[in-house]
């Protein structure tokens, strides 16, 4: 019955594979062409602004301006904007652009269609969008390639503007994802045949010693006549009956506790994820609206579109680290490395920097004496701006008159110390001995988890052998980080 069970178990695992496998390509495209609908919908939503809001060049300006912006969009891997006018002519594209201006209606791609009268064709039977299949060249790439386009009509310049997206990159993610999944699963299921593997050996050699027992008993009493004899044996087929229902029950208990541990540790990951992603992506929405309001003023140059994408660079990093911190969070093996207190803090402040002073909030960062500790360089600037982004929501959510934030670096014997503090107030009497419990939070729901200060206790105490304390000063609430140097 024990290896019944794990076939049938095995063979549910690798059904539920390919359904997930269905599921998760299907929903990997859909997640494609909501890529290309936003595109296009930002795009529609730009030119709109601008026509509703020009009153300072002329229409022909205007629209130069518009297609030498949607000229250089760039999206995902090989994603670009283009734009034919409803008469075929092209109006804009980033890699054809000596046809620009051309009656472009005989254009062709690899399977011998007229792709530009297709897609003028159909998006006016469909003005609000529609999604086409079609083969074309990859930037700088000489082979055609499938493509998944969506084009939508805008009627006020009679614009076909279109997005697409090559369907073997959107494959080849599709074929990662499966991997993953396909990895997970196989992983989930060599510990539940290593469990039951060590339950089968377990029964077998209770029920060998249970054998050897009843034998040494029965023959014991070998001569005690058959009454003795039929109630050794129903004895026995009562324990048989005992230690079976016991072995279904306990199987049935470790697969559920197995199945609410994982469950737990993927919520408790996800929502951290969460909490951390916040700030920085707050940032790169803070770089995207300077780079507009640059535009919008003609004050857009090199220099200030260099520096936008360097630091949304570096906050892309960072949240591609911070899923890797999130992943190796719990695996006792992370290597400590020696690093510099002040480095940490620096970090935290580059990140929350956009976002601190588009609350008109000072930041003031002073260092007595800097210092090396061994521990986790980006876990302990995580700490470093989860304190930070939680003293800017609490002075924005109280409306703080000149709000601001003090940071200082010291030295105190063999130990390094980091404060912070805010001007907000301080933290309510009745919550300072709950502040650092998981889901505890006196922000909205849909601003806080409750997680941030719990996890920077872990990372700090747990992880680095620290402590993280916070304590009412006459201004407001002061945390302190303190760790061995």
């Amino acid at each position: 019955m024990a290896f019944f069970t794990i076939y049938f178990f095995v063979k549910q695992q690798n059904d539920y594979f390919e359904e997930e496998s269905l599921r998760v390509e299907a929903q990997y495209i859909q997640k494609q062409k909501n890529i290309l609908k936003k595109e296009i919908d930002y795009i529609v939503n730009y030119i709109d602004h601008h026509v509703q809001n020009n009153h300072t060049i002329s229409e022909d300006e205007l629209k130069k301006s518009i297609i030498k912006y949607i000229e250089t969009i760039r999206y995902e891997k090989h994603g670009y904007i283009w734009i034919h006018d409803t008469n075929y002519f092209l109006i804009a594209h980033p890699f054809r652009q000596s046809k620009i201006g051309t009656l472009d209606v005989d254009l062709k791609d690899a399977m011998g269609t007229l792709i530009t009268k297709k897609f003028i064709d159909e998006t006016l039977e469909n003005p609000n969008g529609v999604y086409i299949e079609y083969y074309w060249q990859k930037p700088k790439e000489v082979h055609f390639s499938s493509k998944l386009g969506f084009f939508e009509l805008y009627e006020k310049y009679n614009w076909v503007i279109g997005a697409g997206l090559y369907i073997d990159d959107i494959e080849k993610s599709i074929f990662e994802n499966k991997k993953l999944l396909e990895k997970r699963i196989d992983k989930y299921i060599r510990q539940v045949l290593l469990v039951s593997s060590l339950m089968i050996i377990i029964i077998g050699l209770m029920s060998l010693l249970i054998s050897k027992k009843i034998n040494a008993v029965f023959s014991n009493y070998k001569n005690n006549v058959e009454k003795k004899e039929l109630e050794l044996q129903d004895i026995n087929k009562n324990l048989e009956k005992r230690v079976q229902k016991a072995i279904n029950e306990a199987k049935k208990k470790d697969r559920a506790m197995l199945h609410q541990s994982r469950l737990a540790r993927m919520g408790a990951m996800l929502s951290m994820i969460a909490h951390q992603w916040r700030q920085p992506l707050s940032e790169v929405s803070g770089i995207l609206m300077e780079l507009e309001t640059a535009n919008k003023f003609n004050k857009l140059d090199d220099k200030l579109l260099n520096d936008s994408v360097d630091e949304s660079n570096k906050i892309i990093q960072f949240m591609s680290h911070t899923i890797d911190d999130f992943r190796n969070f719990f695996k006792p093996d992370k290597k400590k490395v020696r690093f510099y207190v002040d480095d940490s803090c620096n970090e935290a402040i580059s990140l929350a920097g956009a976002s601190i002073k588009s609350y008109n909030i000072e930041l003031y960062k002073k260092v007595k004496c800097n210092a090396e500790i061994n521990g986790y360089k980006r876990e302990f600037a995580q700490v470093m701006l989860n304190l930070i982004s939680n003293a800017k929501d609490i002075l924005n959510q109280r409306e703080i008159q000149n709000p601001k934030i003090d940071m200082l670096v010291d030295v105190d014997g063999k130990n390094v110390i980091v404060t912070v503090q805010d001007n907000a107030g301080g933290v309510k009497e009745e919550h300072l001995d709950l502040i650092f419990e998981p889901y505890f939070t006196t922000k909205e729901s849909s601003k806080g988890t409750g997680l941030g200060l719990y996890m920077s206790k872990m990372i700090i105490e747990k992880n680095m052998n620290g402590e993280l304390t916070v304590e009412n000063t006459k201004d407001g609430a002061l945390f302190k980080v303190i760790v061995e140097m």
